[in-house]
């Protein structure tokens, strides 16, 4: 590796470990509408495209 080349994780991060960011609260759905999407939290939804940009009925 060079020497100006920044690793991915910081060296006290331990291999093969599950790191997940801290997610800060933001806008969220009503009760309803988040059953419907499967989050609470709009910036988490991210529904399966089937194909050519459609969403699967």
């Amino acid at each position: 590796m060079k020497d100006d080349m920044m690793p991915a994780f910081p060296p006290e991060y331990s291999l093969a470990m599950a790191y997940v960011p801290f997610q800060s609260w933001g806008q969220t759905y009503a009760d309803e509408e988040a059953l419907k999407a499967g989050t609470l939290y709009p910036e988490l939804n991210k529904p399966f495209l089937c194909g050519k940009g459609e969403a699967c009925d």
